[in-house]
């Protein structure tokens, strides 16, 4: 098995059934492929789906584990020896070949993971079908876009990708290389970008590989407080800095990220969730294991558009 498609969902069988059209409407020369789905404990029936598309392996959460956890277990249903990962609310374009993708992977052995560029369409009228806004999420900051426009359609090494669709190899899925699971919600690209580079692999935006992500609403049950997104935000961001930035990066982006995140709490009254994220983070780095990048790692990020301090 050379290729296999792995989709996290709850909740979102509508999402779910576009997804899989489009992944059908893909030319695959040559390669055998699966399409595994693991439904993260979605209280909505999936029967419907799953009727309509037959070969889809299809697995169920008991309980909601989150999304580092459904990557991981996706990843040990998966048999292909590349993996290509799409959140449900995703649209692969027809044109993005399977084939470059594997290619890519032969011909590099180093390579660890294939960013892909993301078109996201933000429906700011929910009466309408019309899509009224674009913007790309794609592994370059706003400013490094501002200044150099043509990244967006140029082959680059890079520090980082955007979860909603990407490549990468099964093999990297090991003790170092896994999504953490203590990345409940947010930053978990992040964090396992940083394991990639630890272990001297590499990570590379391609153009002409091509999804489109309409984000649906956030899965985060708004019914336990300990997980909304801003409390989430802040801890994330002090678990990230903690296993992985050395000396004074480290100091430098907590004080950063978290003095960010304090000015937020004042201006709109939540100094509360703000404690709550800080008293979440320092819980979480007790559990974590501190691996900082090496010196080698930061000449990666620093040459290869990484994310260090923002």
């Amino acid at each position: 098995m050379e290729i296999s498609f792995l989709i996290p969902t709850r909740n979102r069988p509508e999402n779910l059934k576009k997804n899989l059209l489009y992944l059908s409407k893909l030319n695959i020369q040559n390669l055998h492929s699966e399409v595994i789905v693991l439904d993260d404990c979605s209280e909505l029936s999936y029967d419907s789906v799953l009727l309509e598309f037959e070969n889809i392996q299809y697995f169920k959460n008991s309980t909601p584990m989150g999304i580092s956890f459904v990557r991981n277990k996706l990843a040990q249903y998966a048999k292909g020896k590349y993996l290509i990962f799409l959140d449900d609310d995703v649209l692969i374009s027809e044109n993005t070949s399977i084939n470059l993708i594997y290619d890519l992977f032969e011909k590099d052995n180093t390579l660890g993971l294939v960013s892909f560029n993301i078109s996201a369409h933000i429906n700011k009228n929910k009466s309408t079908s019309r899509n009224l806004f674009v913007f790309k999420q794609i592994p370059f900051k706003k400013y490094q876009l501002f200044f150099n426009p043509e990244l967006e359609n140029k082959v680059n090494y890079v520090s980082y990708f955007i979860g909603a669709a990407f490549a990468c190899r099964r093999d990297i899925f090991n003790n170092e290389v896994i999504f953490d699971e203590l990345f409940y919600w947010g930053n978990e690209e992040i964090d396992f970008s940083y394991n990639i580079i630890k272990n001297n692999l590499k990570i590379l935006y391609h153009p002409e590989c091509k999804a489109d992500h309409y984000p649906a609403q956030s899965v985060i049950q708004s019914e336990s407080q300990k997980f909304n997104p801003f409390i989430l935000f802040i801890s994330n961001r002090i678990l990230t800095a903690y296993k992985n930035l050395p000396g004074v990066y480290f100091f430098s982006y907590i004080f950063i990220w978290t003095a960010y995140y304090f000015l937020i709490s004042l201006k709109t009254f939540r100094m509360l969730d703000w404690l709550k994220g800080i008293n979440l983070g320092i819980s979480k780095s007790g559990k974590s294991c501190r691996k900082p990048l090496s010196k080698l790692g930061i000449k990666y990020l620093k040459n290869n558009y990484g994310r260090i301090l923002f």
